[in-house]
């Protein structure tokens, strides 16, 4: 797998000038931290990582940081995190985590769900309940989803973490118990199945069905 490049430049200065500054210059100012190395400022260009963003699948995709300074040179990060403004949604700050591409990580994958759950064509609701999961493996080796194909759940029935399948290398670490997915009754619908349902006998039939076996069992 090709890791991505994308360059960026050292900044001294985290006045609130300074990042307006750097925001109309059309850079986005951000951080790099992790390794138990101290964090770096920098400042990436907005029209390129929104290119490079647009080809990268996952929630934490890999990059290959080109910091200007010599010591900072072809930086394997995690993108850990984007803040985006709350009207314009345009990226304002990123978060990289400093990584080693030959020791595994902790990150999270979202839950895909695919395929319609039996339980739904029944008349069921479905609720998707977990969709992320903490997974551990090498940082190439992180997929972008993890897909659950939930057509055969059925009506009152759900799926849990036990029942996915991680790609190879892949090491899932959220409990295996949670639920991720399930197919709800609705009121509606358990009123019809009810109604569906045979009536119990009566006590006073059940008498006298056994009188009748009774009486057969005598001739």
């Amino acid at each position: 797998m090709e890791i991505p490049v994308l360059k960026a430049r050292l900044r001294s200065l985290d006045r609130k000038s300074e990042v307006k500054k750097m925001r109309r210059e059309e850079k986005i100012p951000a951080v790099l931290y992790g390794l138990k190395e101290s964090t770096v400022s920098i400042c990436i260009d907005k029209k390129e990582f929104n290119k490079m963003l647009s080809h990268l699948e996952g929630k934490h995709p890999v990059v290959k940081l080109e910091i200007e300074d010599g010591a900072y040179l072809d930086t394997p990060a995690l993108i850990q995190d984007i803040q985006r403004h709350p009207v314009r949604r345009d990226v304002i700050h990123v978060d990289f985590l400093r990584i080693r591409l030959d020791q595994k990580i902790h990150t999270s994958v979202p839950v895909v769900l695919v395929g319609q759950a039996e339980g739904v064509k029944m008349g069921g609701v479905l609720d998707h309940q977990l969709r992320e999961i903490a997974i551990e493996c090498l940082a190439l080796q992180v997929p972008p989803h993890i897909e659950l194909d939930v057509t055969n759940l059925g009506l009152g029935k759900s799926f849990h973490v036990y029942d996915l399948v991680p790609p190879e290398g892949v090491k899932i670490i959220t409990d295996p118990e949670r639920v991720i997915v399930s197919v709800h009754v609705p009121r509606s619908l358990e009123s019809k199945l009810a109604e569906a349902q045979p009536a119990p006998a009566s006590e006073e039939s059940e008498k006298k069905e056994a009188g009748k076996e009774s009486g057969k069992e005598e001739k």
